[in-house]
């Protein structure tokens, strides 16, 4: 897959082929096709007919193409029906990078395993969830969680949250999880398309969390997304001089740069920071 350094998701209905067709232009790290909340419930038997018609060109760019499926409680996805979501790729699978899971726990990822080879993306977005997002991410076939910041809020209303804004330890929680199965965690969307202040607020939030990436809903975030998730100049410039001083210094322990300690894990940062700097 292309995790760990998939920056940028872009979601796309499947039920729109104006917008297939346009997103093979996109600039994403991941395409996310969508047969689940943004294809009406009319429309789903048509959107899977369109995505396997778009499928292979949608996966020949250097990209990684994924497919948000129903959710497991959804008689949509269940392959025993012969048009649901896991009978209609099964064609199409070898340009399918990863499905993604919606309501993910570890329960549904693992029923989902036991049915399909290709990897997953669990979308954490509920509760139960949360909770379980470590077992989820431990899971062999989880590639990245990404956390459904809009569900999430739904539930907590539900049960009486009706203020409910502030979501951090979730998605604290789902980061660390990710970190700790070294996969991929990618942010919510940011839902005002046309509130580029929003975006940046909500990007400068979630990279500082310490989610590796974003799901987009228009192309005109894809941008600013790139940017606010990858490493910034002076970061570049600060790991350049962690390096360099490192490089020249005797054989010791922890050094000082800019009267900061540098000891091995600010060497690793610095390290990792360059790696995706040079890409």
């Amino acid at each position: 897959m292309t995790t760990p350094f998939t920056r940028t998701v872009l979601a796309v209905p499947a039920s729109s082929e104006r917008f297939l067709d346009k997103a093979r232009q996109a600039t994403a790290s991941a395409l996310m096709v969508d047969l689940e909340d943004g294809v009406a419930e009319a429309a789903k038997a048509a959107a899977r007919k369109l995505f396997v018609q778009a499928a292979e060109g949608l996966a020949a760019a250097p990209r990684g193409l994924w497919l948000r499926v129903n959710a497991a409680s959804s008689p949509h996805l269940d392959a025993d029906h012969l048009d649901a979501d896991l009978a209609a790729i099964e064609e199409v699978a070898e340009h399918i990078e990863a499905l993604v899971l919606p309501k993910a726990t570890p329960a549904t990822v693992e029923s989902l395993a036991g049915r399909c080879e290709l990897p997953l993306v669990a979308l954490i977005e509920t509760a139960e969830g949360v909770e379980h997002a470590w077992d989820v991410a431990a899971h062999p076939s989880v590639r990245a969680l990404m956390f459904g910041e809009l569900d999430y809020r739904s539930e907590l209303a539900r049960s009486g949250g009706l203020h409910a804004q502030d979501t951090t330890w979730a998605q604290a929680r789902i980061v660390n999880s990710a970190a700790g199965a070294a996969i991929a965690s990618i942010a919510g969307p940011t839902a005002a398309v046309a509130d580029p202040e929003q975006l940046h607020a909500d990007c400068t939030l979630q990279a500082a969390l310490g989610f590796t990436g974003k799901l987009c809903i228009h192309p005109a975030q894809l941008d600013a997304v790139t940017t606010a998730f990858g490493p910034t100049p002076d970061m570049a410039a600060w790991a350049r001089q962690v390096v360099d001083a490192v490089r020249e210094a005797p054989a010791t322990g922890a050094i000082t740069v800019d009267g900061a300690m540098v000891d091995r894990p600010v060497i690793d940062r610095a390290q990792h920071i360059l790696a995706e700097t040079d890409r």
